[in-house]
């Protein structure tokens, strides 16, 4: 990010254990703030930030039964479907998503309702791709951000790729893993 005089650049590398698409654990690996290793209180607030995220910060998808009814959907093209919502949050947002053939939603951008500080708008673009047999999951979120800091005009990105998916016997496994 960068507004004015200023900038920062953070690279973070985690493992994460989900239970049917909810988060449970999180480690980090690697977590760099401007090229320096972040203290021990900053993997803290990370990991924290992740595995529990304030009500209202993790985007709930208007394909996702369990959030339908906060969305307004309809048709735009034969494999898209416009969405909006008017919680004002940063779990909701208006947008677009397109899915393939056997229904599976392979992409989705929006702007969410609410913005981090200092932001003025912003959009967020996901990938999706069946990443073990007969599960689908984000492997890249894109999102971009404009902005000010004071009198200074500022922008922000932030790119996150998701690799390396397993499937484990039981929860248990799964913890030990990371």
């Amino acid at each position: 990010m960068h507004a004015g005089f200023s900038s920062r650049h953070e690279d973070l590398v985690i493992a994460g254990v989900f239970d049917d698409g909810t988060i449970v654990k999180v480690r980090v690996l690697r977590y760099t703030i401007d090229g320096r290793a972040a203290s021990a209180s900053d993997d803290a607030a990370m990991e924290r930030a992740y595995e529990k995220p304030k009500p209202g910060d993790a985007f709930e998808p208007p394909f996702d039964a369990r959030y339908a009814d906060a969305y307004s959907c309809r048709q735009e093209t034969p494999q898209t479907v416009a969405f909006t919502s008017d919680l004002p949050d940063a779990a909701h947002g208006n947008g677009t998503f397109g899915y393939d053939a056997d229904y599976n939603v392979v992409w989705y951008d929006y702007q969410p309702n609410a913005l981090p500080p200092h932001a003025t708008s912003g959009t967020i673009g996901d990938r999706r791709a069946e990443v073990l047999p007969n599960y689908w999951a984000v492997t890249r979120e894109t999102q971009q951000y404009r902005g000010s800091y004071g009198p200074f005009p500022g922008a922000a990105t932030q790119q996150s790729d998701f690799s390396d998916f397993s499937r484990f016997p039981d929860l248990e496994s799964a913890l030990r893993s990371i």
